[in-house]
């Protein structure tokens, strides 16, 4: 029984914020360790520290694992980040040589965790998930319209001789090009020496894909976002009333204890 208060007196220290950014500091010097090894000719002395502080950094990995599966018993699975983290550590424990270095690249990931610490981290990631589905449906509008416009440029251009429209594939390239617009310009006067009228394509083509549809895209982002913090915002205030809650019931049970002193 005192070895389970004390471990959730553990877990709770981990998380907090102390807690979370102790983790953060512990991933950043893992994956300061982890550049370091990239470099050839490191002197041995400076090898045998890089190998100490990674075992002291899978040591600080495992134990925050053993904390977190005693404190939360079977709800520690329900968790996709603490299977991550099972997974990733006893991976960094395997002596396969191979994936050991990319298991520990993995560790990086680890410094997602400091989204707990920062409401307005978990706002800006909350809210991009939120925005998946919107965002999955102005990107099919987007390849819709682009598919169109490339199969377009070949039946107005290719019987002109325009190389950039010789068929569906080269058109697709030469489109995408316009869409980042790296050196489009030019693409627009070389297909107009063979038609006058490419421009209006061309700029129709730019002012649809980027000005209309790209756009698209930051207003579901921003809309998800505001979406999102509204959830913390109502969230935090449940919480509050929750806090509240339990204070008063707190409060009432000792003043009936109280009472109970004061009658006999």
């Amino acid at each position: 029984m005192k070895l389970h208060k004390n471990v959730i007196k553990l877990y709770d220290l981990m998380e907090s914020k102390p807690g979370h950014y102790f983790i953060g500091m512990i991933v950043v010097i893992n994956a300061l360790a982890l550049g370091l090894q990239t470099f050839q000719n490191i002197p041995q002395h400076v090898l045998e520290i890089l190998h100490h502080t990674d075992k002291f950094i899978l040591g600080v990995f495992v134990t925050e694992l053993i904390v977190k599966l005693l404190a939360g018993g079977t709800s520690f699975f329900r968790s996709g980040w603490n299977v991550f983290d099972l997974i990733i550590v006893v991976g960094s424990m395997s002596d396969n040589h191979d994936f050991l270095p990319v298991l520990r690249t993995f560790r990086v990931m680890h410094l997602m965790a400091m989204m707990d610490a920062s409401p307005k981290m978990r706002q800006i990631l909350s809210g991009f998930w939120k925005a998946i589905p919107g965002v999955a449906n102005v990107l099919c509008l987007l390849l819709l319209f682009f598919y169109i416009f490339c199969v377009l440029g070949v039946f107005m251009f290719r019987d002109l001789g325009a190389t950039e429209f010789q068929h569906i594939g080269v058109s697709m390239k030469t489109m995408f090009q316009v869409l980042t617009g790296d050196d489009w310009a030019n693409v627009m006067r070389s297909t107009e020496k063979v038609a006058k009228y490419a421009s209006a394509y061309f700029i129709s083509f730019y002012v649809v894909m980027v000005f209309i549809i790209l756009n698209l895209f930051i207003g579901v982002v921003v809309g998800a976002m505001q979406s999102a913090e509204e959830e913390i915002f109502n969230k935090s205030d449940d919480d509050t009333n929750s806090k509240q809650l339990i204070l008063l019931k707190n409060l009432k049970k000792q003043l009936d204890r109280l009472e109970k002193k004061i009658g006999k």
